[in-house]
């Protein structure tokens, strides 16, 4: 089944889309703990910790833990930091024996920007937003989210794996102490942060896993 978001003020927009994902969420869980074979692992591709799969996540995350869900998380901005910190205690929260570098990650290379905001949901939900370049007031408002629809789903986490192999490492001291002076600009070169790619990974060219 097929859902597209998207109409009336973006601030309507932007509840009513957090609504949906605390839903979904709801709906994971509850697929999860009735035991019907839900893959418990969900991932999200994000602009930053602020977007709204991400906050549903944070607030839903007493629920997560209980049914045993854990979960990952690349963003494109770092910022906002506060954001940032909430996100990584929530995903450490669900997989307390994983470092950082397997939880959360940066999408720092602007070749990367163009691919869409995306979350996949165990084995049959997925969400796509707009994408990660886009600033937040200049957002296309439509947005998909797809239930009972395993082919989505897995390219979902093909293109989530895909990434997230090309993107870097953020220092745990950013998401764990207290916020590092600003950088002017959206993605600017954070000191802290390690690459992750090794310089013999083949590039980005003919990148085949983002939606226009």
């Amino acid at each position: 089944m097929r859902i597209v978001v998207g109409s009336g003020s973006s601030r309507d927009v932007k509840h009513a889309e957090l609504d949906r994902h605390l839903e979904i969420l709801a709906q994971f869980v509850a697929r999860v703990e009735c035991g019907v074979g839900e893959a418990r692992k969900l991932t999200m591709v994000l602009r930053s910790a602020s977007s709204s799969p991400a906050q549903a996540l944070i607030l839903k995350a007493r629920d997560l833990a209980r049914a045993g869900i854990v979960a990952k998380a690349l963003v494109a901005a770092l910022e906002p930091d506060i954001e940032l910190r909430r996100l990584y205690a929530c995903l450490s929260e669900l997989s307390p024996r994983d470092p950082a570098r397997e939880l959360i990650r940066w999408a720092r290379n602007p070749r990367l920007l163009d691919a869409h905001e995306q979350a996949t949901y165990g084995s049959s939900l997925c969400w796509w937003g707009d994408a990660m370049r886009r600033e937040a007031d200049k957002r296309n408002a439509l947005c998909l989210f797809e239930d009972g629809s395993p082919a989505p789903v897995r390219l979902g986490q093909l293109a989530f794996q895909a990434l997230w192999s090309q993107s870097s490492v953020i220092a745990e001291r950013r998401l764990i102490g207290p916020a590092l002076p600003k950088p002017s600009g959206a993605y600017e070169r954070d000191a802290e942060t390690v690459a992750a790619v090794s310089a013999r990974r083949p590039s980005l060219q003919g990148w085949p896993l983002i939606r226009h």
